[in-house]
């Protein structure tokens, strides 16, 4: 079963997602982009539905909305999946 948080930004694009994740150490990547495999370093197609990027700690989805994205994570995550998953929120919120 997924957990989920909402972020309220519309709008939210690469450009904003990518400068978040190279807040980690090490830097956050992409790794899916809508059911796709992607390289690391690829930006997925303006219109990305649901991404999957990893953090330090593991991975986390994250699912465009029409409000901004919603992170989902599985409900058996580590404590720190948890602090890097709300950590990604926060920096996608601001």
């Amino acid at each position: 079963m997924g957990m989920e948080i909402s972020v309220q930004s519309p709008g939210i694009d690469w450009g904003k997602i990518t400068n978040a994740l190279a807040q980690f150490e090490p830097r956050g990547t992409l790794r899916m982009a809508d059911g796709q495999l992607t390289f690391p370093d690829e930006e997925p197609a303006s219109g990305w539905r649901e991404l999957r990027v990893a953090l330090p700690a593991g991975m986390v989805t994250l699912r465009r909305t029409p409000q901004g994205v919603d992170l989902v994570t599985w409900g058996n995550i580590s404590d720190d999946l948890f602090v890097d998953r709300d950590r990604l929120a926060s920096l996608l919120a601001g």
